[in-house]
Protein backbone atom coordinates (compact mmCIF):
# COMPACT_ATOMS: atom_id res chain seq x y z
CA UNK A 1 0.00 0.00 0.00
CA UNK A 2 1.53 3.35 -1.03
CA UNK A 3 1.73 6.46 1.16
CA UNK A 4 -1.12 8.20 -0.63
CA UNK A 5 -3.47 5.27 -0.05
CA UNK A 6 -2.44 5.06 3.62
CA UNK A 7 -3.28 8.74 3.99
CA UNK A 8 -6.70 8.24 2.41
CA UNK A 9 -7.40 5.25 4.67
CA UNK A 10 -6.41 7.22 7.75
CA UNK A 11 -8.89 9.93 6.87
CA UNK A 12 -11.64 7.39 6.28
CA UNK A 13 -10.98 5.75 9.63
CA UNK A 14 -11.45 9.03 11.48
CA UNK A 15 -14.47 9.96 9.36
CA UNK A 16 -13.08 12.90 7.49
CA UNK A 17 -14.35 14.12 4.14
CA UNK A 18 -11.39 14.01 1.80
CA UNK A 19 -11.76 14.55 -1.94
CA UNK A 20 -8.66 14.88 -4.11
CA UNK A 21 -7.46 13.76 -7.52
CA UNK A 22 -4.56 11.31 -7.67
CA UNK A 23 -2.06 13.66 -9.30
CA UNK A 24 -1.85 15.92 -6.24
CA UNK A 25 0.43 15.39 -3.24
CA UNK A 26 -0.93 15.17 0.29
CA UNK A 27 1.48 14.97 3.24
CA UNK A 28 -0.37 15.20 6.55
CA UNK A 29 1.33 14.26 9.83
CA UNK A 30 -1.51 15.05 12.23
CA UNK A 31 -5.16 14.20 12.86
CA UNK A 32 -7.61 16.73 11.49
CA UNK A 33 -10.76 16.69 13.60
CA UNK A 34 -14.10 17.46 11.90
CA UNK A 35 -12.22 18.81 8.90
CA UNK A 36 -12.61 18.74 5.13
CA UNK A 37 -10.13 18.98 2.25
CA UNK A 38 -11.22 19.30 -1.38
CA UNK A 39 -8.77 19.65 -4.27
CA UNK A 40 -9.95 20.21 -7.85
CA UNK A 41 -6.95 20.57 -10.12
CA UNK A 42 -3.52 19.09 -10.78
CA UNK A 43 -0.04 19.23 -9.23
CA UNK A 44 -1.14 20.76 -5.94
CA UNK A 45 0.56 20.15 -2.58
CA UNK A 46 -0.95 20.08 0.90
CA UNK A 47 1.63 19.78 3.69
CA UNK A 48 0.38 19.75 7.29
CA UNK A 49 2.84 18.87 10.04
CA UNK A 50 2.09 17.84 13.62
CA UNK A 51 -0.37 20.38 15.01
CA UNK A 52 -3.69 20.70 16.85
CA UNK A 53 -6.34 21.31 14.19
CA UNK A 54 -10.12 21.21 14.46
CA UNK A 55 -12.85 22.22 12.01
CA UNK A 56 -10.51 23.15 9.18
CA UNK A 57 -12.02 23.49 5.71
CA UNK A 58 -9.67 23.62 2.73
CA UNK A 59 -10.66 24.14 -0.89
CA UNK A 60 -7.99 24.23 -3.61
CA UNK A 61 -9.12 24.96 -7.16
CA UNK A 62 -6.39 25.20 -9.80
CA UNK A 63 -2.89 23.94 -10.54
CA UNK A 64 0.58 24.12 -8.96
CA UNK A 65 -0.70 25.49 -5.67
CA UNK A 66 0.75 24.88 -2.20
CA UNK A 67 -0.71 24.93 1.30
CA UNK A 68 1.79 24.52 4.15
CA UNK A 69 0.95 24.39 7.85
CA UNK A 70 4.02 23.76 9.96
CA UNK A 71 4.57 22.30 13.44
CA UNK A 72 2.88 23.05 16.75
CA UNK A 73 0.14 25.21 15.29
CA UNK A 74 -3.36 25.38 16.75
CA UNK A 75 -6.17 26.09 14.29
CA UNK A 76 -9.89 26.28 15.01
CA UNK A 77 -12.81 27.05 12.68
CA UNK A 78 -10.57 28.14 9.82
CA UNK A 79 -11.49 28.22 6.13
CA UNK A 80 -8.68 28.23 3.57
CA UNK A 81 -9.47 28.84 -0.10
CA UNK A 82 -6.92 28.72 -2.91
CA UNK A 83 -8.33 29.60 -6.32
CA UNK A 84 -6.06 29.98 -9.32
CA UNK A 85 -2.59 28.80 -10.29
CA UNK A 86 0.90 29.00 -8.76
CA UNK A 87 -0.40 30.21 -5.40
CA UNK A 88 0.99 29.53 -1.94
CA UNK A 89 -0.31 29.80 1.62
CA UNK A 90 2.23 29.22 4.39
CA UNK A 91 1.52 29.14 8.13
CA UNK A 92 4.77 28.68 10.02
CA UNK A 93 5.53 27.05 13.39
CA UNK A 94 3.70 27.79 16.65
CA UNK A 95 0.85 29.87 15.25
CA UNK A 96 -2.60 29.99 16.86
CA UNK A 97 -5.72 30.83 14.86
CA UNK A 98 -9.07 31.03 16.63
CA UNK A 99 -11.16 31.41 13.50
CA UNK A 100 -10.22 32.84 10.12
CA UNK A 101 -11.02 32.92 6.43
CA UNK A 102 -7.83 32.95 4.37
CA UNK A 103 -8.25 33.42 0.61
CA UNK A 104 -5.37 33.29 -1.87
CA UNK A 105 -6.60 33.80 -5.43
CA UNK A 106 -5.36 34.78 -8.87
CA UNK A 107 -1.96 33.88 -10.26
CA UNK A 108 1.59 33.74 -8.86
CA UNK A 109 0.81 35.17 -5.44
CA UNK A 110 1.21 34.17 -1.79
CA UNK A 111 0.07 34.63 1.79
CA UNK A 112 2.69 33.95 4.45
CA UNK A 113 2.16 33.95 8.22
CA UNK A 114 5.44 33.68 10.09
CA UNK A 115 6.13 31.98 13.43
CA UNK A 116 4.38 32.46 16.77
CA UNK A 117 1.50 34.56 15.52
CA UNK A 118 -1.64 34.82 17.67
CA UNK A 119 -4.73 35.29 15.51
CA UNK A 120 -8.16 35.72 17.09
CA UNK A 121 -11.60 34.85 15.64
CA UNK A 122 -13.58 36.29 12.73
CA UNK A 123 -10.43 37.24 10.83
CA UNK A 124 -10.30 37.72 7.04
CA UNK A 125 -7.05 37.62 5.07
CA UNK A 126 -7.43 38.12 1.31
CA UNK A 127 -4.78 38.71 -1.36
CA UNK A 128 -7.35 39.43 -4.08
CA UNK A 129 -10.35 41.71 -4.61
CA UNK A 130 -12.57 38.82 -5.69
CA UNK A 131 -13.44 40.23 -9.13
CA UNK A 132 -11.39 41.79 -11.92
CA UNK A 133 -11.49 45.50 -12.78
CA UNK A 134 -10.27 46.65 -16.20
CA UNK A 135 -9.36 50.06 -17.58
CA UNK A 136 -8.88 50.38 -21.34
CA UNK A 137 -8.64 46.60 -21.51
CA UNK A 138 -5.93 46.37 -18.85
CA UNK A 139 -6.34 44.67 -15.47
CA UNK A 140 -5.86 47.29 -12.76
CA UNK A 141 -6.43 45.21 -9.60
CA UNK A 142 -4.14 42.15 -9.73
CA UNK A 143 -3.50 39.94 -6.72
CA UNK A 144 -0.74 41.02 -4.36
CA UNK A 145 1.25 39.13 -1.72
CA UNK A 146 0.50 39.33 2.00
CA UNK A 147 3.23 38.81 4.58
CA UNK A 148 2.61 38.72 8.34
CA UNK A 149 5.84 38.73 10.34
CA UNK A 150 6.87 36.79 13.43
CA UNK A 151 5.01 37.16 16.73
CA UNK A 152 2.13 39.29 15.43
CA UNK A 153 -1.06 39.53 17.53
CA UNK A 154 -4.17 39.99 15.38
CA UNK A 155 -7.24 40.86 17.45
CA UNK A 156 -10.85 39.93 16.71
CA UNK A 157 -12.71 41.06 13.56
CA UNK A 158 -9.59 42.24 11.72
CA UNK A 159 -9.44 42.28 7.92
CA UNK A 160 -6.09 42.15 6.09
CA UNK A 161 -6.15 43.01 2.40
CA UNK A 162 -3.81 42.40 -0.52
CA UNK A 163 -0.38 43.95 -0.45
CA UNK A 164 -0.15 44.22 3.35
CA UNK A 165 3.28 43.50 4.85
CA UNK A 166 3.11 43.53 8.64
CA UNK A 167 6.32 43.73 10.66
CA UNK A 168 7.46 41.47 13.49
CA UNK A 169 6.18 41.81 17.08
CA UNK A 170 3.26 44.01 16.07
CA UNK A 171 -0.37 44.22 17.22
CA UNK A 172 -3.42 44.78 15.01
CA UNK A 173 -6.24 46.18 17.11
CA UNK A 174 -9.87 45.06 17.24
CA UNK A 175 -11.89 45.69 14.04
CA UNK A 176 -8.95 47.15 12.09
CA UNK A 177 -8.81 47.08 8.29
CA UNK A 178 -5.22 46.70 7.09
CA UNK A 179 -4.77 47.73 3.47
CA UNK A 180 -1.76 47.57 1.16
CA UNK A 181 1.47 48.88 2.63
CA UNK A 182 4.69 47.99 4.43
CA UNK A 183 4.30 48.37 8.19
CA UNK A 184 7.39 48.44 10.40
CA UNK A 185 8.20 46.13 13.31
CA UNK A 186 6.93 46.64 16.87
CA UNK A 187 3.90 48.83 16.15
CA UNK A 188 0.19 48.89 16.99
CA UNK A 189 -2.11 49.27 13.99
CA UNK A 190 -5.69 50.42 14.54
CA UNK A 191 -8.62 51.91 12.66
CA UNK A 192 -10.21 51.82 9.19
CA UNK A 193 -7.96 52.04 7.30
CA UNK A 194 -5.40 50.91 9.86
CA UNK A 195 -2.70 53.37 10.86
CA UNK A 196 0.21 53.16 13.26
CA UNK A 197 -0.91 54.53 16.63
CA UNK A 198 2.09 53.39 18.72
CA UNK A 199 5.68 52.45 17.90
CA UNK A 200 8.50 50.64 19.70
CA UNK A 201 6.11 48.25 21.49
CA UNK A 202 6.45 44.59 22.36
CA UNK A 203 3.62 42.32 23.46
CA UNK A 204 3.39 39.12 25.52
CA UNK A 205 0.76 36.40 25.95
CA UNK A 206 0.89 36.88 29.71
CA UNK A 207 -2.07 38.68 31.30
CA UNK A 208 -1.29 42.19 32.52
CA UNK A 209 -1.09 42.36 36.32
Amino acid sequence: MNYFQKTINNFLQIKKYFKVKKNNKIDISTNLKNSKIIIKGDKNLVLIKKSDIKRLKVGIYGENNTLEIYENCMLRDTNIIVQGNNLRITIKNNCEIGGATIVCAGENSSIQIDEQCLIASNIEIRNNDGHSIFENGNLINPSSNIHIGNNVWICQNVKILKGAHIGNNSVIALNALVSSGVYQNNVILAGIPAKIIKSNIYWSKELPS
